[in-house]
C-alpha cells in the first residue's frame, strides 16, 4: 500500500490555495483531509465558504498515530518484558540427572505474574518420567517459584530463581522412600527474544527430591536439571 510523503502534503496544500483564489463565479475551494491517508494517497473534496487559511490549517494537521505500510500503528509496540503487573505463560521441558543411576524427564507449563518490575511469582505444573533402580516411575507435580531477572536489556535478561514443590509418583521415589515427595530447587538462566514479545528461556538448577522425613525412611535424591522454556504474554 502507498504511504503519504511530505511532498504529497505540500502538493495538496498548494492545490488548496490555488483553488481558493479562482474567479468568484467559478470558485470551488478544496481542502486536504488527513483522515483519508489510510487510502494510501491524499484525497481532496469540495467545500464551500472555507477560507484558504482554514484549508491550510486543516492540511497541516497530521494524525498522532502514524500508519506504516501494513496499516498497523507504529506506536502500538509490545509491552516491556517483566513490567509490573504483567502476566506471561510458559511451555517447558527439562532433563535431570543425579550422576548415579537416576534420570528424570520433566515437561509442563507455568504462569508468571510480575508483582514488581523484573520480579515474578511462577506457578508450574509438570509431568515426569523417572528412570531409577528397582522400578521406573511416572509422576505429576506442582511448583511455586520466585524468579528475579536481575540483569535486563531490551531483548535479553539474566535471572535467578528458587522455590519448592510437591511430586506424586506411581512408585516410591527414590526406591526405599515414598510416593509423595517435596522438591526444593534453585538455579538460574538467561532469556532472550526470538520474536516480538516471545522469549526463549534456558536454565539449570539444583533439583532435590525427598519426603522431608514424613516416611519410615528418607533416602532423598539430588540432581542437576537443565531446561528450556518458551515464554509468551498472557
Amino acid at each position: 500500500m502507498m504511504t503519504s510523503t511530505p511532498l504529497d502534503r505540500a502538493f495538496w496544500i498548494l492545490a488548496s490555495v490555488i483553488g481558493s483564489v479562482t474567479p468568484a463565479g467559478l470558485a470551488t475551494e478544496v481542502f486536504f483531509d488527513p483522515s483519508l491517508i489510510d487510502a494510501g494517497m491524499q484525497l481532496v473534496a469540495p467545500v464551500m465558504n472555507q477560507s484558504s487559511s482554514e484549508i491550510a490549517s486543516s492540511a497541516s494537521t497530521w494524525p498522532s498515530s502514524a500508519q506504516d505500510g501494513t496499516g498497523s500503528s507504529t506506536e502500538a509496540l509490545h509491552a516491556r518484558f517483566g513490567a509490573e503487573g504483567s502476566w506471561r505463560w510458559q511451555l517447558l521441558g527439562g532433563f535431570a540427572d543425579d550422576f548415579d543411576a537416576a534420570q528424570q524427564l520433566d515437561f509442563g507449563a507455568s504462569l508468571s505474574w510480575f508483582f514488581v518490575d523484573d520480579l515474578s511469582i511462577d506457578f508450574q505444573v509438570e509431568g515426569d518420567y523417572i528412570q531409577q533402580p528397582v522400578k521406573n516411575a511416572w509422576g505429576i507435580g506442582g511448583t511455586l517459584l520466585l524468579r528475579w531477572h536481575a540483569i535486563t536489556a531490551d531483548t535479553w535478561s539474566i535471572y535467578g530463581d528458587l522455590g519448592s514443590g510437591i511430586l506424586g509418583t506411581t512408585v516410591n521415589t527414590p526406591a526405599g522412600g515414598t510416593s509423595f515427595n517435596f522438591t526444593p530447587q534453585a538455579g538460574g538462566g538467561v532469556s532472550f527474544e526470538i520474536a516480538p514479545d516471545v522469549r526463549l528461556m534456558v536454565g539449570a538448577r539444583w533439583y532435590h527430591i525427598s519426603n522431608a522425613n514424613t516416611g519410615d525412611s528418607n533416602p532423598g535424591r539430588n540432581s542437576l536439571m537443565g531446561y528450556v522454556m518458551i515464554s509468551l504474554p498472557f
